[in-house]
């Protein structure tokens, strides 16, 4: 009667044992659409359903949603992973009792087999074979409890890391942009190159770093003005400041910049969600693969259960023995049970973070398109700041030839007026200083009104010129201050390096100050005799009797003799006979 009992209780657990076995199959994770395969070259991918964009309310509402299971589900991993009665603990005590078993028996095998004793060998290695079996099953269970705690820590730190992500996501959902301040008046905005975006990728999570503390802002007290030293350079003088339409331009440019600066970040902050919440799935993935194959090991270790109670009850062991195992298969089966449910927990789960995956690829895709539009709207803001700026674009010379194309002209016309009314001005020196004189004086008063004549018009048209081309340069933009501080070293290095030519100018002025020589008078000077056809403050120009013309420097002149200064006298030599 109680071997029939037992048969039957038998009969009854490898009856549930093997309903238990037949598992529905789990609910397949979906397929990270990162690592679907990319359609062929030549095969058109199949068009991506059009999602609706959402609001920010409806943003703030979802991120606030996923802030609230990952916390919960943070806080459940760091339960189990801190759990004393978790199945890692549970795996360990059993493996370290079941392996200290085993070390006792051995030591008793190599005992009784020393002793002789046959029969208690027999018995005592077919024990061993059956504790060996178990301890492996709760060796590869161990192993997989250690495992798993390994993933469970990755997982909590990837979870904190993408925690604070969503979070400062969510500040910035519900806090307005920080925007750069605009550029000072006649300073460029500073514009940042846009740089690729880092498409997300799958790393291991790392442990979470310490990030230093911001320094803190310290006040500092403004600079005094720098005192002007004696002897010390003069400072620049202050840039012009940029016109009203440049200095719109610069603002507009910095705030396009801005923006852009502002999307590009949200863009990356989404790509680095993204990469955490692939790892998130990986992990989940690597915790559903152990939990897979804790339900294998729990199905073989109770299979191997119900054949030791089986064959014990079958050799007839004891009451206590045959309740022992019983316990132990009920513990099996629970296990199985508990491992399954979280087979299933998991793929929820793996599901629930592939969703959130969706949406953050669709507010990559959305945070992208943004930045790539606010990246086009900075350059053409930049390329109409630089069209402003750029003096031959077509506008810019239309603009500054109606703001200075007039002022050119009136000075190009004063310069004529001015070389003209210089040539009437010549002609009345000329009768002024001819005077009502008649007869010899009056030809040489109008030689000598010739001579400065000539040089008045020399010097007028030398005046009227660079005081034109000055002007010209002022009115262009161009500084004349400069310049003239060149012109005047210029001359300072030809006075020393060109004392001859100065000397030259110097004699010029003295002979016509003293009146040495006019236009038409027969001189001699040296060796060189001829008719002065033309005096400057350089030279003197004589035309000799045989029409030869001899320019010399008037520094040369140590000697001049003047045959019609005043009045002239004809001498002839005529030779007369003595008779």
């Amino acid at each position: 009667m109680y071997r029939a009992l037992v048969f039957v209780l038998l009969y009854c657990a490898l009856g549930t044992g093997v309903a238990a076995g037949q598992e529905a199959a789990p609910k397949p994770a979906r397929q990270d659409p990162a690592q679907q395969p990319t359609p062929a070259a030549g095969q058109q991918a199949a068009p991506a359903a059009p999602q609706e964009k959402l609001s920010d309310a409806e943003r703030i509402a979802r991120l606030q949603r996923t802030i609230d299971e990952n916390e919960q589900r943070l806080n459940e991993l760091k339960a189990k992973v801190d759990d004393p009665q978790g199945d890692y603990a549970k795996a360990e005590a059993e493996f370290a009792t079941l392996d200290k078993d085993l070390e006792e028996k051995k030591k008793t095998l190599q005992k009784l087999q020393s002793e002789g004793r046959a029969d208690e060998v027999t018995a005592l290695q077919t024990e061993l074979e059956d504790l060996q079996k178990r301890r492996n099953l709760t060796k590869d269970r161990f192993d997989l409890a250690i495992k798993e705690r390994k993933t469970l820590q990755e997982q909590i730190v990837t979870l904190e890391q993408k925690l604070a992500q969503d979070r400062e996501a969510l500040n910035k959902l519900k806090s307005p942009p920080a925007t750069q301040p605009a550029a000072a008046p006649g300073q460029a905005p500073t514009t940042t190159p846009a740089q690729p975006l880092a498409q997300p990728e799958v790393v291991q999570p790392a442990p979470a770093a310490t990030t230093p503390p911001a320094p803190s802002a310290v006040t500092t007290p403004p600079a005094e003005p720098a005192q002007a030293t004696p002897g010390a350079a003069p400072t620049e003088a202050p840039a012009k400041p940029p016109s009203k339409e440049v200095q719109e331009a610069q603002d507009e440019v910095s705030a396009k910049d801005a923006e852009a600066k502002i999307a590009e970040d949200a863009a990356t902050d989404i790509a680095s969600r993204i990469e955490q919440q692939r790892n998130l799935i990986t992990q989940e993935r690597k915790q559903l693969k152990l939990a897979r194959e804790k339900v294998d090991i729990e199905q073989e270790t109770q299979r191997i259960l119900n054949e030791q109670v089986q064959k014990r009850s079958s050799e007839g062991a004891p009451q206590e023995e045959l309740q022992q195992l019983w316990a132990k298969i009920a513990e099996a089966r629970q296990r199985v049970r508990d491992t399954r449910a979280e087979v299933a927990k998991r793929v929820d789960q793996v599901d629930r973070y592939q969703d959130d995956l969706d949406r953050l690829q669709a507010d990559y895709i959305d945070a992208l398109e943004e930045a790539e539009k606010k990246r086009e709207e900075a350059d053409i803001a930049q390329h109409r700041l630089d069209e402003i700026r750029n003096p031959f674009a077509p506008r810019n010379l239309l603009k500054w030839a109606v703001e200075h194309g007039p002022n050119l002209v009136g000075i190009l016309l004063g310069m004529v007026v001015l070389l003209w009314l210089s040539r009437v001005a010549e002609k009345r020196i000329v009768k002024v200083l001819v005077g009502p004189a008649t007869g010899h004086e009056a030809v040489e008063r109008e030689n000598r009104a010739k001579t400065l004549v000539s040089v008045f018009h020399n010097a007028a048209n030398l005046l009227v010129v660079i005081g034109g081309i000055f002007m010209i340069l002022g009115e262009v933009g161009v500084t004349i201050a400069p310049l003239l501080g060149g012109a005047a070293v210029i001359g300072l290095a030809v006075a020393f390096g060109a004392q001859n030519l100065v000397r030259d100018y110097f004699s010029g002025f003295m002979i016509l100050l003293e009146n040495q020589y006019d236009i038409n008078d027969v001189i001699k000077i040296g060796d060189v005799g001829g008719l002065v056809e033309r005096i400057t403050l350089r030279v003197t120009v004589l035309r000799g009797l045989d029409g030869t013309v001899h320019f010399i420097p008037n520094g040369q002149i140590d000697k001049v003799s003047n045959m019609t200064h005043g009045w002239s006298r004809a001498l002839f030599e005529i030779g007369v006979a003595y008779k």
